[in-house]
């Protein structure tokens, strides 16, 4: 009996060694041995080849959980707020591959042009830039020409604002241009 155990024993142990190398490979495919290392060179997502990197993801995620204004977010809440954030940066890249491929570019003089001419939304209902419960474009004009712009930050923040919202609008025009929309 013992010689028949001996014969089958090199079967055993290859059994033992295969099915030790199997469990090896699952449990380390499988995500149970826990999830990698995340550096801030890690990718959250890749886009056509452009890389999300989670230091920009974890930056952006910060910033939008800033603007809540010290509410207290839910899980759900702030799992809702990371795809947001996430979906927004993959909007953004697809945005910047298609002005890429439409060759679509903001020059300085357009920049000043619609800083001068088309003040954005959010100065509309600033106080220091209304008469009479309207928006004033005079006071507009005397805000851009005065140090302060400069100085506070405004010539900056509208040139980043502007710089977003020309390619946009001329994307627009370009996918729309030639469409007509019939009384009918």
């Amino acid at each position: 009996m013992l010689q028949q155990f001996r014969s089958l024993a090199k079967y055993i142990w290859l059994f033992v060694a295969a099915a030790f190398v199997g469990v090896f490979l699952l449990y380390q495919t499988s995500g149970l041995a826990g999830a990698a290392t995340i550096t801030p060179t890690t990718a959250v997502a890749q886009v056509n080849g452009t890389d999300i990197l989670y230091s920009e993801w974890e930056n952006r995620k910060q910033q939008a959980v800033q603007q809540q204004r010290g509410r207290q977010l839910t899980q759900d809440e702030v799992r809702q707020l990371e795809n947001d954030v996430l979906d927004e940066m993959i909007m953004e890249v697809l945005l910047r591959q298609e002005y890429k491929r439409r060759k679509i570019e903001v020059t300085d003089e357009e920049l000043r042009e619609f800083a001068r001419y088309a003040p954005p939304p959010f100065l509309y209902n600033a106080p220091d830039l209304q008469t009479d419960g309207g928006f004033d474009p005079q006071k507009y004009q005397r805000l851009l020409a005065s140090p302060q712009a400069r100085q506070g930050g405004l010539l900056a923040g509208l040139e980043g604002y502007y710089r977003q919202e020309i390619p946009k609008e001329k994307l627009y025009q370009q996918i729309t241009d030639g469409v007509y929309i019939t009384n009918a």
